[in-house]
Order: structure tokens, then C-alpha cells, then sequence
């Protein structure tokens, strides 16, 4: 802050010297009285009885230049940075260097503190921190100087500038390069300097600069929030979320003033209680998140922010046609709320409504090009409607069970599937290529097939067709559809049927046998933590034989950490075969049930990139006509890197010892994929 006592000290002895320094009048001199009263005020910091001295001595000598430098020094004391910028700009050449600098900077300033007022509309909210940008350019092009040779309150009032514009990038260069100089920023900008900090995704170098503005000024809610933020993407959940607990505790929903019959509404309890339900929401533990934003919600059904968050959770539930109900109150209520739109294209993008999503996107694009979560948008749009790969490739080998097994001696897939931007809103075109080669006892077989088709996604329904043809011209062209059915946010069933399907059995393809399928499918997802899926097929096989098959399985959550999932799996398999001589694995009557357990951990994450490894063991009983029941364990480890936005790369190795006509083997795969879009 500018010490006034120096200038105001200075002055006031200006004054006195002019007044007592001129010879003595017969009669009395009003200019000399009213000097020495002015000097008298300043030297108190009476700055506007200085003023009423001064502006009515200016009636009597409107001409008078030491007056009018008064003036303008003392409007400029007051805080009047405007009016005196004004007034100095009339006559520059009479003041020093030092003054035109002093009134130049308070001026810049005022301009700084006006940008960071709510804007009367989403075009002009930045108007005013663009033309103080501009003002504070042309002071340094006037003074021939560089930001890194300018006046230190310009270049600290920089940043609360650029971090207003969203030039978060700026904000972290020049505050680096302040303290590599030498220069502490004040206090007072330390929050904006982190709130750019982490816009620029350096959530540890924000964890002290936000920690320093909360040491200096604990009644900051922005700090405070955005500081348990810090800690969050720095993977410190628990001290993040200890940091809002405490601050919860320490904030009383209602606080009393004086004299006051009621009690007023405590915002910074209300900041509290949202950022710790969020918090808690991105940290796993989304249950307890949705039932705390219910209950804020049941209280203030009008309030933007609760309905908007409340939203968020929902949609991470899997819920968005719910979610989106939420996002749509907030919108009405705060038109020009980001989070809420942002909300709104999540959702509308998740129930297949492209032509929904994209205006949305549009516009916020447009209107806020440097948010952070806007970006995290628009790269997410470009992920979702751009073009998609999927390659993949794997292997296995099965010994010890003489030659009875159906995935062979030695098994290997490799191949790669291209889908098209989306056309039209709802389809895209696709062509694949695929490789299988099964190596049994005395023969081989490695058809390759090559397909293309298309894909359809809008609203509640999603479909599919495509034509493949296998290079070993072993049964007609390949023919296949499906088609799907959202009936909720929780249900999907779908139908799918196929020709020459190359999921049906290798080892009648390698007897010149293909069949045709029909398979049904029902999902439900309770929510993230419960998943259970049933199903039913049937394939028809050239020689006459049908293999009927009906399978149910579930995913149940059992624990949940910030970086720690543990899944309970279970699924029950049974089928039959209606002929016993064919040249293939065809039990007439089988079945399984099988248990197990899924551990999902996250050893690195920064941002929308992460490393997880995950193990899955199971055990399961499996019964064949004719040859009884036997237990079959099998385990699974895979890693998975996320390099950015749609963009996942994951390899695993995988062992069981199933058994086939009463004939243990054991088998051990190997696979690789890599996902590049959506």
C-alpha cells in the first residue's frame, strides 16, 4: 500500500513555507490563509476538509497552480484515482516525475479493481480489464519501458489482469519471473497467482502460494477452496478433505449481528459444505457426496451452485438424463452460469444428442476460450466426434490337455478397427481388419477378415451393420446387425444377429463348418458401484447342430479409496449343444459358476493422464455331462496408460487351468490394445 504520511508531509510544508515566506500584507492574504489551513488538514490525513479548502480557494484563483496541483494530489489521496488521473492529464507539467507516476498507477489500479466486477453481459464481462490491459501498455510504450523494467505495482497489478483475462500462462511466467528477481508478490495477489497456477495444471507449486494467502488473510473462501483443490490434484484427497472439515467446523451455518433480531446466512459455511460434498465426490466416495448436495439442495432449491453440483454427481453416478434435469433448473436460474451449460453438454453428449451438445459447446468456446474447464471441454468434443482407432493384439498357449481344448495348442488374434468423425450427428462408418490363427493337434487356420460397416448413436437408440469377408473362403460373405435401447439411465437391452459370425467355434471353421447367431442382452447399471448384465445366444452351425447358451454376471464394489477400487465378481454360465458327433468341443450339457475379486489401483495420475494396474482372481466350478465337476482358478493382471484424452494404452497376461471333456489344461494368454479417441 502507498504510505501517504511522505507526500502529505511534504506538501503541508510547501504550504507553510509559501505562506509564511511572503512579506506581510497590510490587510490579510486569503491565498496565504487558505495554504496554511490546506497544509494544516493534509498534515492530519483530513484529506477532504484539505479538498473543501482547496476547491474554494480555486473560485477565488482559478488560475493558481499550486492549488491545482493540491487538488489533484489530494482527489488522488482520497481515492478519487480517476477524477485526479483526469485532471492530471489537463496539465502533465506540473507535476514531477515521481507524482506522474504516483497518479499514473492509482489510476491503473482503480481500472485494475473495476475489471473484477460482475460484467452486464457475458460479451462484455472483460471489456474493462481489456482496456485497463491496454491503458497499462500505453504507460510503459510512453515511458519507453518493458513490463520487466516497469514500476513494481504495474507489473503486481499485471497479474490480477491477466488472470482475470484467463492468460494463466502469463500469470505463472511473470510471477516466476518476479521472484527469480527478487520480488515477493504482495498478499493480496497470492490468490490469483494460484488460481492460475493451477488453470496452468501445477497444483504443487499452488499449494503454497495458496497456503500463504490464506496464512495472511484466512477469511478468503476462494483461496480456501481452491487450496483444497490444490491438494486434491496433487493426490492429497484426505488432507484435502481434512482442510474442509476443519474449515466447516469452524464456520457456524447462521451468524448474529449486533443488535439484530435474526440471524443473516454464513456463505463462507455454505462454500464449505459444497466444495467438501465435491471434493469427497472426486475422491470416490459419491454416495456420501449426493446424499450431503440433496440435502443443501432441499433447503435452497433456487441456489445455482447447489443445483449445478448436484448435477455432477449424478452424472458421475451414470445417471445424465437425471443430471441433466438438475443442470436445466440451474441454467433457468442463472443463465450465463458455465458450470451448468458445461453440465449440459456432458450430459447430452452421454444420452447420444450431439445436435444438443454442440451449440453448447459453441458457445462456450466462443465466450470463454481461456477456462480451464472449457478447454477440458472442447478437447473432450474433439475426442468424442473426431476420428477413432482400436488396435490390439494377443496370445495364448494351452498345454497338458491332449489336444481336447477349442482355443487350441497356441491362439493369436491381432487387428485394427477405424471409425469416421460422426456424420450427421448420429453415424459413423467403420472398416476393420482382423487376423485370428488357432494352431490345433494337426491343422492351423489364421482367416483374415476384412469388414466395413457402419455405426448409429442418437437419443435412446444405437445400432449397427456390417459386411466382412475371410480370406480362407470358408462360408458365405459375413453378415451382421444389432440393435440397442436405452430405456433409462440404468437399463439397455439390445438384439444382435450374425452371419458366417467369427465368434463362433475355430475348431468347426477348421472342418469347413461357420454358423449363424442370434444373441439377446439386458444391462443394468444401479449406479458406478453396481453393474449386472444377462444374456442369452444361440448359435446354428452348418452341420445341423444348435448351441443354445444363457450367462448373468455381476460387478459389485466393495471398496472404496481415492486411489483404491476393490470389485466383487460373480457370474453363472450354462449351455447345451443338440448333437454329440460333431468334430468340434460341443458338451451336450455344461455349466459354471464362478467368484471373485477385482483390485484397481491408481499409482500416478496429472490430470487427464494416469498409470493404473489392476489384478482380478477368480475361482469357479465347472460341470460337463459325462465327465463331472472340477474347479477352475484363473487370475488376470493388467496395466493401463492413459496418455491424454482419449487416448489408452494396456497390456496384460492372464492364467487358468480350465477343463474340456475331463482334460485339465492350463493356459496362458497374452494382449495388448491401444485406443486412440473417444
Amino acid at each position: 500500500m502507498y504510505d501517504h504520511r511522505p507526500l502529505a508531509l511534504s506538501v503541508g510544508l510547501a504550504c507553510a513555507a509559501l505562506a509564511f515566506s511572503a512579506p506581510a500584507p497590510a490587510a490579510a492574504d486569503p491565498r496565504a490563509d487558505a495554504l496554511a489551513e490546506i497544509g494544516h488538514y493534509r498534515d492530519q490525513a483530513h484529506w477532504l476538509d484539505a479538498l473543501a479548502v482547496i476547491e474554494r480557494a480555486r473560485v477565488q484563483s482559478p488560475d493558481d497552480e499550486l492549488l491545482y496541483r493540491l487538488q489533484v494530489l489530494t482527489l488522488s489521496d482520497i481515492g478519487n484515482a480517476h477524477r485526479a488521473w483526469q485532471l492530471y492529464l489537463a496539465r502533465p507539467d506540473l507535476f514531477d516525475a515521481a507524482q506522474k507516476e504516483r497518479l499514473e498507477g492509482n489510476y491503473l489500479a482503480k481500472l485494475v479493481g473495476w475489471s473484477l466486477a460482475y460484467g452486464p453481459s457475458e460479451d462484455t464481462r472483460l471489456d474493462e480489464a481489456d482496456a485497463a490491459l491496454v491503458q497499462m501498455q500505453q504507460y510503459l510504450e510512453r515511458d519507453g519501458t518493458t513490463v520487466q523494467q516497469a514500476p513494481l505495482r504495474i507489473r503486481y497489478d499485471r497479474l490480477i489482469l491477466l488472470n482475470r483475462l484467463g492468460r494463466h500462462a502469463q500469470v505463472r511466467d511473470e510471477y516466476r519471473s518476479l521472484l527469480a528477481e527478487g520480488h515477493p508478490v504482495p498478499n493480496y495477489l497470492l490468490a490469483a497467482v494460484g488460481d492460475s497456477l493451477m488453470a496452468t495444471q501445477h497444483p504443487a507449486e499452488a499449494i503454497p502460494v495458496l497456503e500463504a494467502a490464506l496464512k495472511a488473510d484466512p477469511s478468503l473462501p476462494q483461496a480456501r477452496s481452491e487450496l483444497a483443490y490444490a491438494y486434491l490434484e496433487d493426490e492429497q484427497a484426505d488432507t484435502a478433505i481434512a482442510l474442509l472439515k476443519k474449515w466447516q467446523a469452524d464456520e457456524p451455518a447462521w451468524r448474529w449481528a449486533n443488535g439484530a433480531k435474526a440471524p443473516y446466512a454464513n456463505w463462507p459455511r455454505y462454500e464449505a459444505d459444497l466444495n467438501l460434498a465435491m471434493v469427497r465426490a472426486y475422491s470416490g466416495d459419491l454416495p456420501t457426496a449426493q446424499r450431503d448436495l440433496e440435502k443443501m439442495v432441499e433447503i435452497g432449491p433456487g441456489n445455482t451452485g447447489t443445483q449445478s453440483s448436484l448435477g455432477n454427481i449424478y452424472l458421475m453416478r451414470g445417471w445424465p438424463r437425471r443430471a441433466l434435469e438438475r443442470y436445466s433448473m440451474a441454467n433457468t436460474l442463472d443463465p450465463r452460469d458455465v458450470p451448468a451449460r458445461l453440465g449440459q453438454y456432458d450430459a447430452y453428449v452421454q444420452i447420444q444428442r450431439d445436435d444438443l451438445a454442440r451449440p453448447l459447446h459453441d458457445t462456450l468456446l466462443a465466450a470463454y476460450p481461456n477456462q480451464p474447464s472449457v478447454q477440458r471441454m472442447d478437447r473432450s468434443w474433439r475426442a468424442h466426434r473426431g476420428w477413432q482407432w482400436h488396435a490390439y493384439a494377443e496370445g495364448g498357449r494351452s498345454s497338458g490337455g491332449g489336444g481336447a481344448s477349442p482355443l487350441g495348442n497356441d491362439d493369436g488374434r491381432y487387428g485394427v478397427e477405424v471409425q469416421s468423425p460422426v456424420l450427421d450427428d448420429r453415424w459413423r462408418l467403420v472398416a476393420f481388419a482382423d487376423r485370428r490363427s488357432v494352431d490345433f493337434q494337426d491343422q492351423t487356420i489364421d482367416p483374415l477378415r476384412i469388414g466395413v460397416g457402419t455405426r448409429y448413436r442418437y437419443g435412446r437408440a444405437d445400432a449397427e451393420a456390417f459386411v466382412n469377408r475371410a480370406n480362407d473362403h470358408i462360408g458365405d460373405t459375413g453378415l451382421s446387425a444389432g440393435f440397442g435401447w436405452q430405456f433409462s439411465d440404468q437399463w439397455h437391452a439390445g438384439i444382435t444377429a450374425a452371419r458366417n459370425d467369427p465368434d463362433a467355434s475355430m475348431q468347426a471353421r477348421v472342418s469347413g463348418i461357420t454358423a449363424e447367431s442370434i444373441a439377446l442382452a439386458a444391462d443394468y447399471r444401479r449406479d458406478e458401484r453396481t453393474h449386472w448384465s444377462l444374456g442369452a445366444s444361440q448359435f446354428r452351425y452348418d452341420d445341423g447342430n444348435r448351441r443354445d447358451t444363457v450367462s448373468t454376471a455381476i460387478e459389485q464394489r466393495l471398496m472404496t479409496r481415492p486411489t483404491v477400487f476393490l470389485d466383487g465378481l460373480g457370474s453363472l454360465y450354462a449351455s447345451r449343444g443338440s448333437r454329440d458327433d460333431v468334430p468340434y468341443f460341443n458338451p451336450s450339457e455344461d455349466h459354471s459358476v464362478e467368484i471373485g475379486l477385482r483390485v484397481d489401483q491408481q499409482l500416478w495420475r496429472h490430470y487427464e493422464r494416469h498409470f493404473r494396474h489392476r489384478l482380478t482372481v477368480s475361482v469357479g466350478q465347472y460341470w460337463q455331462q459325462g465327465y463331472g465337476s472340477a474347479i477352475v482358478p484363473s487370475a488376470e493382471y493388467r496395466h493401463e496408460w492413459q496418455l491424454g484424452e482419449g487416448r489408452i494404452f494396456e497390456y496384460g497376461i492372464s492364467w487358468s487351468r480350465p477343463v474340456y471333456d475331463g482334460q485339465r489344461e492350463r493356459h496362458i494368454g497374452l494382449d495388448a490394445g491401444l485406443r486412440w479417441g473417444e
